[in-house]
């Protein structure tokens, strides 16, 4: 499938006015080597996000750049994973990928295996488990852990079945509302904290829109992630389970003409924000890991943990003739999540300023992957390291010293990240 039929298949799945998409033009050559067509999958993502935006150019060495995740402070690279991050053999001669980004999951993980917090010590003691037991344990115990699955195995496996023939973005009119108007910044309240709601927030920012990213003081982060994806917002802190916090956010949320909601399906519910508190008028994009639907409805997970449960390590093992796990270059369900994401909050966001109404979308890092595997793949190919080129990066002035990340690949930041709950939970106009 070529460039505009594939962004012709996506767009079709959002109302909204038309898009230019035959005027697109791409500048720069990066390119992804890959078993799947991450080239694909991207450049349809950020092309549809840059022309909801008013642009007819997407920069493939800007998108590079912001989908390593590259981020230096003061000349030095930040790390993008944990110690005990990554995969280990198991007992029955198969993989699991522990996720321990999260000083809470590294430290569950250590307690369930009896061991000391280093990887020789943790490879050793996860080799008298069995990958499915010790998956299953983990995640019972409310860690963060994937057994590598073959794709055939995924295919079987109930909740793929349950979740194969999902659109890659749901859209739902939750209610009637007259169309809001567009002459100041659309404001956006942003509930993310990793990887794809994040991207999401910053995208909408270099857009022009009031972008608050709204947390809670308990709550871990990962320092590449805030310093990676903090352009463009400010941060703040109200914790929804408390009462000063929850009528905070309730305040922010009646003003917000778009909110991303990227925690664990029911969250917010549960703290007393379902669907029914939306605002008319205002836009919900909602993002899970493993959706909404079906028995892992719900199940805590990242990019690099789909990747694993699902096949796409394996395959990529496989296609590159390596012995070991083998993931795709860049954590491209959560980038292409993210820019789906954000174009789908501005042609919604436009639409209604048109027509009304109240709206939800929601998307998955499983529908990514989905959608990723029917573009074609799993190929042959030869693994290089994805690497920025220093002309599609700048380095800005930040509480945090000279960050150093990726061009945004439209409009402009107005601001370098800033430490999280550095600003007043409030819209700047």
């Amino acid at each position: 499938m070529d460039l505009e039929a594939s962004m012709h298949r996506v767009a079709d799945l959002v109302p909204g006015p038309a898009l230019a998409i035959d005027r697109l033009e791409l500048s720069g050559a990066s390119t992804f080597p890959s078993a799947f067509d991450v080239d694909l999958a991207a450049r349809t993502c950020a092309g549809l996000a840059v022309l909801a935006d008013g642009g007819t150019t997407l920069d493939l060495d800007r998108l590079m750049a912001l989908l390593v995740t590259h981020v230096e402070v003061d000349g030095g690279a930040v790390p993008a994973w944990a110690d005990l991050s990554g995969y280990y053999d198991t007992a029955d001669g198969g993989h699991i990928q522990l996720h321990c980004n999260f000083p809470h999951h590294a430290a569950g993980v250590v307690h369930r295996l009896g061991c000391d917090a280093n990887r020789p010590a943790v490879q050793h003691a996860i080799l008298d488990w069995n990958a499915d037991e010790l998956e299953a344990q983990l995640i019972d115990d409310g860690m963060i852990a994937a057994r590598l699955r073959t794709m055939n195995e995924w295919t079987r496996h109930p909740h793929a079945r349950a979740t194969g023939g999902l659109p890659l973005i749901d859209i739902e009119q939750l209610g009637d509302a007259p169309p809001r108007p567009t002459g100041r910044r659309d404001r956006v309240l942003d509930c993310s904290r990793v990887l794809a709601g994040p991207i999401a927030g910053m995208t909408l920012a270099a857009q022009g829109c009031d972008v608050l990213r709204v947390g809670a003081a308990h709550l871990p982060s990962v320092d590449v992630g805030v310093l990676a994806t903090g352009f463009g917002k400010r941060n703040a802190f109200a914790d929804v389970t408390t009462d000063d916090g929850s009528q905070r956010f309730g305040a922010l949320l009646d003003d917000a003409d778009v909110w991303i909601d990227a925690y664990r399906p029911g969250a917010f519910e549960r703290a007393g924000f379902g669907l029914d508190r939306v605002p008319p008028g205002a836009v919900v994009v909602q993002i899970s890991a493993f959706d909404w639907v079906g028995p892992w409805a719900g199940r805590r997970g990242f990019d690099s943990i789909v990747q694993s449960t699902t096949g796409i390590v394996d395959a990529g093992r496989v296609a590159s003739g390596r012995d070991g796990p083998t993931p795709l270059p860049v954590q491209a369900l959560d980038y292409c999540t993210g820019l789906l994401a954000a174009f789908t909050a501005m042609r919604l966001r436009r639409h209604q300023a048109a027509h009304g109404g109240t709206w939800l979308a929601r998307l998955s890092l499983l529908r990514a992957r989905n959608w990723l595997v029917s573009l074609g793949g799993p190929e042959p190919f030869q693994p290089e390291v994805a690497r920025a080129l220093p002309s599609a990066l700048h380095t800005v002035d930040t509480p945090f010293g000279r960050v150093t990340a990726a061009r945004p690949i439209l409009g402009a930041w107005s601001s370098g990240p800033q430490p999280l709950g550095s600003a007043e939970p409030a819209w700047l106009d």
